[in-house]
């Protein structure tokens, strides 16, 4: 769970930074030429806007929100949910393709040089599956993050400072 609060927060974070440099260039072709995947590290303070658009999304009480920040998530609809928006504004899932692990990767490593052939990527790749199960989108997410969260807590939580 802590990995899942890590890799929300690391990709918080660096959507913040991406369009913060956006918004520096007018000329936005060379803007992630040294981002394989065109991903933008987000910040703490994007983690922070996307929980809040999420709790409303998904209409949290200020008890859920409560638990979410401590990277509580039960298993019921609600939590679930409620990760699959974080991380689809992260840019790490979508409802059709699942989990981007190299956006991840980028996310946990803070913008640094990623090894897409380390530990850590593997241990992504574990967890990021294609949804055989038929599972929907939000137990997909859901199923996907707190895999994440199980091994890679104090990486994600570190990625986003939260």
């Amino acid at each position: 769970m802590k990995f899942f609060i890590l890799l929300l927060s690391l990709t918080l974070a660096l959507a913040d930074e991406h369009e913060h440099h956006h918004n520096d260039h007018e000329d936005h072709d060379h803007d992630h030429a040294h981002h394989v995947t065109g991903y933008v590290v987000k910040t703490h303070e994007d983690l922070v806007k996307y929980r809040h658009l999420c709790a409303e999304q998904v209409h949290a009480t200020e008890e859920d929100v409560a638990k979410y920040i401590k990277w509580e998530f039960a298993d019921e609809e609600k939590s679930r949910c409620y990760l699959k928006c974080v991380f689809e504004q992260f840019g790490f899932f979508d409802a059709t393709h699942g989990f981007d692990v190299h956006k991840i990767h980028e996310q946990l490593s803070g913008g640094a040089h990623v090894d897409h052939t380390d530990e850590t990527h593997h241990k992504i790749v574990a967890c990021a599956d294609s949804n055989t199960q038929g599972s929907d989108a939000c137990t997909w997410a859901y199923r996907g993050g707190m895999c994440f969260m199980r091994s890679n807590l104090q990486l994600v939580q570190h990625s986003v400072k939260a």
